[in-house]
Parts: C-alpha cells; structure tokens; sequence
C-alpha cells in the first residue's frame, strides 16, 4: 500500500492510495483520496474497494508512517485478525512491488493527462482494468484471472449500430480510450525497464534546480526559440525517490512536480558566480514600478471575449517573472503597446 501525492486537486482530492497484492495474482486497485487523509480515512477506503471484493488482508505492507498506520490498523488488526507489517525507512524496497506500479501509474498519468491534468481520477478506473487484464511476466496469467478464474470481457472492437448518437460517440470514445491505455501501460512498463538501468541524480529538500523547458507552455512565439531550461527553483519537498516538489512562480499555473530527469542542479562558480538578483524597481512618477521589455503574446478575456490580456516579460527579469496584464497595466509602455497592437492588427 502507498500514496501517489500532489496531483492536480479535483472534487477535493489529490491523491491516489494504490493497493498492490503481494501474492501470485499481482492485481492492483487504483482508489482517489486526498493527501491529508487520516488512519481512520485510510481504513475506511479499505473496507470500502479491497475487503467488500476479496475479503480480509492477510497482512499490510506500508511505506506510511509507524504511528499513522497503528493508530487504527493496530485495533483493526485486532478485531479483524489482520497481522500489521510496517517497512521501514532502511528496509523501503519490502514494497518494491507497489513503487513499481506507482511509476507505471506516474508515467501513465504525465502520458494521458499532459494536457488536461484534472482528468486524472475519471481515467484511473481504465488504468486499473488495463493492468489487471495484462499477461504478467512472472505468472504467465492475468491477475483477473488469477483471481476470479476467468477474463473479464474487455470493449469489443465492433459495435452494434446504435439509433442513439450520443451513445454511439460515447462507445467511439470508450473504445478507443481503451486501445491509448492499453499501449500507454506497455510504454510505461518499457520507460521503467530503461530507467532501472539508469542512474538518476538525487536532490535535497533547499537546493536550487535547473527545469527542462521543452514539454513547458509558458506563452513564447517560438518554442524553438524559447529557454532550454527555466529557473533556477528551489525543492520545495522530496516526495519519493524521483519525484520533486518545484517552488514555480503562481502565474504559472502548472502542476509543480517533476521527475528527476527533468531536473538539474544549479551550481555556483566561486569566481564568476551567476547573480539573480532581482534589479532594483524604475522610479516612476514616484512610485516603483517595473519595466516592460517585450509584449509577447495576447488572449482574450471576459465572458464575451472583448477584453483582452498581454503577456510581458519584465527587463532584466528571467521568464518565471512573466505575467499577463490588462492595457491599462502597460500605461508606461505605450509605445511597445502602440506597436504590438500594430504588428498584429488589434483595433
């Protein structure tokens, strides 16, 4: 058992709690929750999706804190003769087996959900079937079968005609979700064949990263153009062994963590050491103010989309400091103003 953390947050939910059985059928239940959830919480999902389909666990093997699964797995246990197995900080790898399907699940998730990350928990019951109807490498069987003696069928590649058209489009879109998400799963069980021969860098919670910038929309004209890398950020928080917390500027707007691979770590030279500091405020008819160098993009806004947005990227500022303004935020730079509106017929 283990948590997959900082998801995009969705009907109050964050998280995914991720069931793995130890035992031949390797099956997996995907279950939503939210980071914050208590050992009270935690059991109660497990009454609710593992005990009412398989019956009592033999045992429960967690990376969770000791004094958060006892505080209520210790009584359960009790009651319910269920023998509590805690791994522990120096003995992590006793769930190795879960860590596995948490990077494939990962791996599916940044795959599928790139571009609308709050789809996340509507698409984990297909993750879920997905890796249950899979032939598993050790078994020669699937966990379903393994487990109820027969394949559930999947969707059938050819559909009655229906009369019915939004059930027609919805059974297109089921079907061919399931073909993405059965080949997503065999790429994500390739990229972690190719990464457990690799040797990624380890980070600590302070220190000061370089992000990759290719997979980032942060408004430039020409991505070919734009920052190899963005930053430098600080960790903000480890939250697994390949997986960082970024302090990312709020008008972003995007999901702050990243695999390590994306990362890189910002190294001062003692001699010519790199300075980000911010410049010191223009002083404009007495009061402080930045200065715009370049407009980079627009957007409209509002209900009937008659107001519209300018991307700015400050002078002397990096790109985590760009942000979208209203005309009347570039008063002092008419001119740039006068000339973007120009150069892309704006009335």
């Amino acid at each position: 058992m283990d948590l997959i953390t900082d998801l995009p947050l969705v009907n109050n939910m964050d998280s995914i709690l991720v069931m793995v059985d130890h035992t031949a059928t390797k099956g997996v239940i995907f279950i939503p929750c939210n980071k914050k959830i208590d050992a009270t919480g935690t059991a109660e999902l497990l009454f609710e999706h593992v005990y009412k389909r398989f019956g009592l666990l033999d045992k429960i093997i967690s990376d969770q804190d000791p004094q958060f699964a006892a505080e209520v797995f210790r009584e359960m246990g009790r009651i319910l003769g269920i023998k509590q197995m805690l791994s522990t900080t120096y003995h992590s790898q006793m769930d190795g087996e879960t860590e596995r399907v948490n990077q494939e699940v990962e791996i599916y998730l940044w795959f599928f959900c790139a571009k609308e990350q709050t789809k996340w928990k509507d698409l984990l019951h297909f993750a879920e079937f997905t890796h249950n109807s899979r032939t598993q490498s050790i078994t020669c069987q699937t966990p379903f079968y393994l487990t109820m003696g027969y394949h559930p069928r999947p969707l059938p590649t050819v559909f009655n005609k229906s009369s019915i058209p939004s059930i027609k489009q919805r059974t297109l879109e089921l079907k061919k979700l399931q073909e993405e998400m059965s080949a997503l799963l065999d790429i994500s069980a390739q990229r972690i064949k190719e990464r457990s021969h690799r040797t990624f860098n380890k980070f600590e919670k302070g220190q000061k990263v370089w992000l990759e910038g290719k997979n980032l929309s942060l408004g430039y004209p020409s991505p070919k153009l734009s920052p190899k890398c963005e930053g430098p950020f600080e960790i903000e928080e480890v939250l697994g062994p390949v997986t960082y917390k970024l302090k990312l500027p709020f008008q972003w707007r995007i999901h702050p963590v990243f695999h390590t691979g994306l990362l890189t770590l910002y190294k001062e030279n003692e001699i010519h050491r790199l300075n980000f500091l911010e410049p010191p405020l223009d002083i404009v008819e007495g009061q402080e103010e930045f200065e715009v160098e370049v407009i980079i993009r627009h957007r409209p806004k509002g209900k009937r989309k008659k107001l519209m947005e300018y991307l700015v990227s400050w002078k002397a500022y990096n790109s985590s400091h760009n942000q979208w303004l209203k005309p009347s935020g570039l008063k002092h730079s008419m001119e740039l103003y006068l000339d973007y509106k120009i150069k892309h017929n704006l009335r």
